[in-house]
């Protein structure tokens, strides 16, 4: 099967954020690229060709993964085997929403290389998705923080991950299953949003089809789906 991407930023939004703004994450070709391996596990194909695939293949160490977004389900090919595909759904806020910050007693504050623990650790009880040591400099990370007692405490994270020509993605959000049901993931994603509309940028993000929680609430947030991309998980052989 041959894939056609559709053509603007957000259609092929992997490729178009690393053959722009965020080049210097990554590594690529005319016709493949990647972030780099402690960045992010994300990767792109200009167009689906054979000389693309066999970039690809030649940029990816063995045993490495690449998640490609695309229209459909991508078949593995020569070099590769295919594991988990996921079904995100687009979303994009086209104009700049009002929404109250509510954190209760809880203290929100960019986070910072200094709390890249505490965010990895959230990351691997919540799994909202690849998260590595370098992930948050893509981007504006914030966070929610329960200050009481005497170890501060993480309570939920979210932050800033693509960034194709004109957009920003928000990515990585999760709340500790502690500090859920209080409106700390609905906060984080309308100040992220809200920094990407005052920075030029147009909010987007991707949501599990199946997660119909999420999407009301990113719906009440003036979110709007887009389009459904198919994100098919490659590990090199």
């Amino acid at each position: 099967m041959s894939l056609v991407w559709e053509s603007g930023p957000l259609g092929n939004p992997m490729w178009t954020a690393l053959h722009g703004p965020q080049l210097a994450y990554g590594e690529g070709t005319l016709h493949a690229a990647r972030y780099r391996s402690e960045v992010a596990a994300f990767a792109g194909l200009r167009e689906d060709t054979p000389q693309a695939w066999a970039d690809l293949t030649a940029l990816t160490p063995s045993g490495e993964l690449a998640i490609l977004f695309a229209p459909e389900v991508i078949e593995a090919p020569a070099g590769w085997t295919r594991g988990f595909v996921g079904n995100p759904l687009q979303m994009v806020q086209a104009r700049p929403q009002t929404t109250p910050v509510q954190t209760g007693d809880l203290h929100l504050r960019e986070l910072t290389a200094a709390d890249v623990d505490a965010m990895l650790e959230l990351a691997a009880l919540t799994r909202p998705g690849p998260f590595l040591p370098r992930t948050p400099e893509l981007g504006l990370y914030l966070g929610a923080w329960d200050e009481r007692g005497d170890a501060p405490r993480l309570a939920a994270m979210a932050g800033q991950r693509a960034q194709p020509p004109g957009h920003r993605e928000i990515s990585a959000v999760c709340t500790h299953p502690d500090y859920r049901r209080r409106g700390l993931a609905r906060t984080l994603v309308a100040q992220l949003a809200a920094h990407s509309h005052s920075a030029g940028e147009v909010p987007f993000l991707h949501v599990n089809l199946e997660n119909e929680g999420a999407i009301a609430v990113y719906r009440d947030l003036g979110f709007e789906p887009v389009r459904q991309l198919r994100a098919t998980v490659l590990k090199r052989d």
